[in-house]
């Protein structure tokens, strides 16, 4: 299996070529909305917790990665301290999840074309 990765400028400027394209790729765009607001300096924090460029390869291991920082600093700091810091971290991992369903999606369309 080909380890594939897609950038966040990819995902934005991504456009499905067929019908079954846009079955497989019907995605809440406001995820890469959200994701491109929050663009500073040509940067954003990927799940809040991997700080990456417009151009900086995300792949399934970029997911993993995340949850094990959080499983990390959850056990280092004992978990949210208030309601508000709750719901960021809640936000947080919704907002992984609708991420990295995105990318599968995309995977799953660039696997295809080089299969056909």
């Amino acid at each position: 299996m080909t380890l594939y990765s897609v950038t966040l400028r990819q995902l934005i400027e991504f456009q499905p070529e067929n019908d079954r394209e846009k079955e497989i790729y019907n995605i809440n765009y406001d995820i890469i909305n959200d994701m491109k607001s929050h663009l500073q300096k040509g940067m954003y924090y990927l799940g809040g917790q991997i700080k990456m460029s417009y151009d900086d390869k995300i792949n399934l291991e970029s997911f993993d990665k995340v949850r094990e920082i959080d499983r990390q600093r959850e056990i280092e700091l004992g978990g949210p301290c208030n309601s508000w810091e709750a719901m960021s971290i809640n936000r947080h991992k919704m907002l992984l999840e609708e991420t990295e369903k995105i990318v599968r999606k995309y995977f799953e369309i660039i696997s295809s074309r080089e299969n056909s």
